[in-house]
């Protein structure tokens, strides 16, 4: 015969148990909503020197990519280490770092150069993935890549839309300037050059396709959705390049930046004037 009273009692006792766990399980497992992650603009910056003095080489990045990640000029940087043209690098290399703005300090003045901004023709390329981190200059490049500070063929803007973040260069600030743009458009060369990065290794760029245009300048075009061409490519003036992206609710959205001789320069100086 059951003793009923006592039933009773270890019943509710596990129910009370049950409860118990349930609430711990409760605690243990639940997460905040807040999401941590911060989408500032501004994450596109020139990174500091490791106190080293040594940057490692990674899979993917080029000379160039690494110059353009400390605000260095690629020729001081490939002179300092004893790398001569094509400036083949290795993944875990040691890139010494220290002493290759000096000779670059003072020249970092804005160009006064401004064009016609009559559109160009755009063509498509497909991109495809490739490990190498070496650039070399094409034999058939020798109208694009020439020894002065002028761009041959002129800028003009890089995507069709509105300058909604401005050009600065006070400590982490935006190092170019960001233009708000239509879902879908197309990214495109500002002027001729070869593609000498295309990529997602430098942290704040997201999808990153770097031009040079010759000795002195390069162009560079962030937060991209997709890259549409590859490493040492030939491209002209209005070629396109990538499909707009964003980063965060900046969307669709172009980061972009102009470095003459490895110092960052407000794009709205080259490119050409808005009526």
């Amino acid at each position: 015969m059951y003793n009923f009273p006592m039933s009773i009692y270890l019943i509710s006792r596990l129910v009370f148990l049950c409860f118990l766990l349930t609430g711990c399980s409760y605690e243990v497992l639940h997460y905040s909503a807040k999401s941590d992650r911060t989408y500032a603009s501004n994450n596109a910056s020139v990174s500091s020197i490791p106190s080293s003095g040594i940057h490692r080489v990674s899979r993917g990045e080029t000379l160039f990519s690494i110059a353009f990640r400390y605000g260095l000029d690629y020729r001081e940087l490939a002179k300092l280490n004893h790398i001569d043209a094509p400036y083949i690098i290795y993944p875990k290399q040691k890139i010494r770092l220290d002493g290759a703005g000096k000779a670059t300090s003072n020249v970092a003045s804005r160009s006064k150069k401004t064009v016609s901004s009559a559109p160009q023709k755009t063509t498509k390329s497909s991109r495809k993935s490739s490990p190498v981190v070496s650039v070399e200059s094409p034999n058939n490049s020798s109208k694009v890549d020439v020894k002065n500070d002028k761009i041959t063929s002129g800028w003009s803007w890089p995507i069709d839309g509105r300058v909604i973040r401005g050009f600065s260069n006070a400590g982490v600030s935006s190092k170019g300037i960001d233009i708000k743009a239509k879902q879908g458009a197309l990214v495109k060369a500002a002027a001729d050059g070869t593609v000498v990065y295309a990529g997602s290794g430098l942290i704040g760029y997201g999808n990153l396709v770097i031009v040079k245009h010759n000795d002195v300048y390069l162009s560079a075009y962030a937060y991209n959705e997709r890259i549409l061409v590859k490493e040492k490519q030939n491209v002209r003036a209005g070629d396109s390049l990538a499909v707009v992206g964003g980063k965060g609710d900046d969307r669709p959205l172009l980061h972009f930046e102009v470095r003459r001789d490895g110092q960052p320069i407000d794009p709205l100086d080259v490119l050409p004037k808005i009526n």
